[in-house]
């Protein structure tokens, strides 16, 4: 007989008797997101240490409780319901960085991409196709950021994660190859969690990188929304596609184009602001909106780049 799901209340219960540290209920995911919109999930938990994480993520399974591994929330929609899910973030024993001998970089999956830029820079390593990319560099690896051709996957050698294979919860460690990543792609089959990325770069000239970090910023502050509620490009390029998803997008004559409290970017077409209290229904819309569009004109069926929850 199939075991019934825990109510509300018993998972709430479960969670209390891991007597762990920096757990939270009842939260609002408007917070934890850089488009400022969402409602509700059941609990909130910020793993410190490698031993928190595992017993969080066994006791989840164990319990059928439903759970999701969040980064800064830049790349994320929540709907406006509330939902029973259980949110885990990586804390300080996953955030840091170090460079060894060989060429090699060493991340955690929670240190910052725009720091892990900066300071690789500083040291003679060119990631400059990552400058101005909000979040962490393990969801970055997770999205494969970068351009259209080359991401950020092409420089990692290893990676190190929890992996789950027919309930066992345990550390594994494995060399990345072609076929495990792709344009906005990375699939590990067993992966629960990314925790820490070996990188390996040549070195260049410092100065000349660092020159190459402020032209890509000073050209993203002039063709995209700063300082706005968003998250970021909503949809994926599609390969096959000399232009690029914004460019359709306009061409279409949907910029600024409203819906709610929801826009579509004036800067770059590919941007859904929150400009004014938006609702995630809102933005999803909107976004549904721009899919039928662009699909109704180009024939083109637009991929969500931004992870929508809870729709």
């Amino acid at each position: 007989m199939r075991k019934l799901k825990p109510t509300r209340e018993e998972i709430k219960r479960v969670i209390k008797d891991t007597e762990l540290d920096n757990i939270i209920f009842d939260v609002d995911t408007s917070e934890l997101t850089s488009i400022k919109a969402g409602g509700r999930v059941l609990c909130y938990f910020a793993a410190d240490k490698m031993r928190d994480l595992k017993k969080m993520i066994e006791t989840c399974m164990k319990n059928q409780i439903e759970f999701m591994v969040i980064g800064d929330g830049t790349n994320i929609l929540f709907s406006d319901k509330y939902i029973d899910l259980v949110l885990l973030k990586l804390g300080r024993d996953f955030n840091y960085l170090e460079f060894s001998d060989g060429n090699k970089i060493i991340a955690g999956a929670a240190y910052k991409l725009l720091k892990f830029v900066v300071e690789a820079a500083a040291r003679g390593y060119d990631f400059s196709d990552l400058s101005g990319i909000p979040g962490t560099i393990g969801g970055s690896v997770m999205g494969n950021s970068g351009s259209k051709y080359r991401g950020i996957c092409d420089f990692v050698e290893r990676v190190s994660y929890i992996s789950n294979k027919g309930g066992n919860i345990r550390e594994e460690t494995i060399g990345l190859c072609d076929g495990d990543f792709g344009y906005r792609h990375f699939y590990i089959p067993d992966l629960i969690v990314l925790t820490r990325i070996v990188l390996n770069n040549g070195k260049s000239d410092r100065n000349n990188i660092l020159e190459k970090i402020a032209s890509v910023i000073k050209n993203k502050k002039l063709t995209q929304p700063v300082n706005v509620k968003s998250s970021g490009c909503f949809f994926k390029n599609t390969i096959s596609c000399r232009e690029s998803t914004g460019e359709l997008i306009e061409k279409c004559g949907l910029k600024g184009f409203i819906y709610g409290g929801a826009r579509i970017s004036d800067k770059h077409a590919n941007f859904i602001e929150n400009f004014d209290n938006a609702s995630s229904k809102d933005i999803f819309i909107l976004s549904k909106i721009v899919k039928d569009i662009v699909m109704d004109k180009f024939k083109i069926e637009l991929e969500y780049e931004v992870k929508v929850v809870g729709f």
